[in-house]
């Protein structure tokens, strides 16, 4: 493992140390644990991937909700409290389990450009060989591999945690994640803000946090 990626993931590892603030809420841990601390005085986004029905066609949360008056914080099953009664078809929409979709997949291709980027992926998906140096994140094993532009395609599931050895991108979510918490600069922060094929809503910092995936 090079040097810079050697020290890249014992930094990502101690995030989950003891000192980690402890989340206001008992429902999650803040958005910002989700990337790395080298990368967390960048502009943070989280991104919601779509839900799917009952054909398996991807169904966006703004469908249902109006993300720019919306918390970063919400979970999917505060937003079926909320909206149920007057679209009760929420109730049997589920998650994509972090399988992408052809308009996010894109969406993402073109975010990361030509990036150098390192990924870990959960063990414990079926489609994933055990590592045999496992990374352990949160008390889970992933494994650490190269992420390129292209692995980036509709029907594959997304690496849980991505960044470059840069300090200018990153990414973070949980197993079976149903959003992304999004680390970037400015520049790349407003495009992904005002792109049409994402849903996404500012995070900030001291407050949001990323609630359970409601595919795990």
């Amino acid at each position: 493992m090079p040097l810079g990626t050697r020290r890249f993931v014992t930094t990502l590892v101690l995030m989950t140390s003891a000192t980690t603030p402890l989340p206001e809420r008992g429902d999650g841990n803040f958005a910002r644990d989700f990337v790395p601390p080298t990368h967390r005085g960048l502009r943070l986004v989280r991104i919601f991937l779509p839900l799917l029905d009952s054909a398996r066609r991807p169904v966006r949360w703004s469908q249902f909700v109006d993300l720019e008056n919306a918390s970063a914080s919400l979970s999917w099953w505060e937003l079926v409290d909320e909206v149920a009664d007057d679209f009760p078809e929420v109730r049997d929409l589920v998650s994509c389990g972090g399988e992408l979709d052809e308009a996010t997949a894109e969406a993402l291709q073109d975010a990361v450009g030509d990036s150098l980027l390192q990924s870990l992926r959960w063990d414990g998906y079926w489609e994933n060989p055990a590592s045999s140096n496992p990374v352990y994140v949160y008390e889970h094993e992933y494994s650490l591999a190269d992420l390129l532009r292209s692995d980036l395609r509709a029907g594959t599931r997304i690496p849980e945690f991505v960044w470059d050895e840069a300090g200018t991108f990153a990414w973070g979510a949980r197993l079976y994640p149903d959003s992304l918490i999004v680390a970037c600069r400015p520049g790349n922060f407003t495009k992904l803000r005002a792109d049409p094929r994402l849903d996404t809503v500012t995070i900030r910092l001291e407050r949001d946090i990323l609630p359970p995936s409601f595919g795990d």
